[in-house]
């Protein structure tokens, strides 16, 4: 199956899909056709969460906001919640921090959880802040 051809209407690189699922310890061996098949489930699996991304976003171009909002409202998609977090300022986290410090629910293990939740991002403007609000 896994022909020339076939390997043509992929976008993604075999060898690194099959590098990527060798890295299991449960996989000892890829065949042809498996890898062919998890490369183009992917690559479709891709294309539908952009094209979900896409229909949110308001204007022409998709951003990363756009797929983590996708990421965290669709529970289908729970397993890419740690990969692709909302992101916030480090305004808005600091702000987060301090409610729950506040509250004193916040415990070590809930502090280091809670930061996994978001990526923040440092380079972002009192406007993006304000956009956000």
């Amino acid at each position: 199956m896994s022909t020339p051809k076939a390997e043509k209407d992929l976008h993604l690189p075999l060898s690194r899909v099959k590098t990527i699922m060798k890295s299991s310890p449960d996989v000892e061996a890829v065949g042809p056709e498996p890898l062919y098949l998890v490369t183009k489930v992917t690559e479709l699996f891709v294309t539908d969460l952009a094209k979900r991304a896409f229909k949110n976003s308001k204007n022409n171009f998709l951003e990363y906001k756009h797929i983590a909002e996708v990421v965290q409202e669709d529970d289908t998609l729970d397993f890419l919640r740690e990969i692709m977090p909302r992101k916030i300022t480090v305004r808005q986290f600091k702000e987060l921090m301090a409610k729950k410090a506040a509250k004193g629910d916040l415990s070590d293990d809930e502090s280091s959880e809670s930061s996994e939740e978001y990526s923040t991002d440092e380079s972002s403007s009192g406007k993006e802040a304000n956009d956000q609000e």
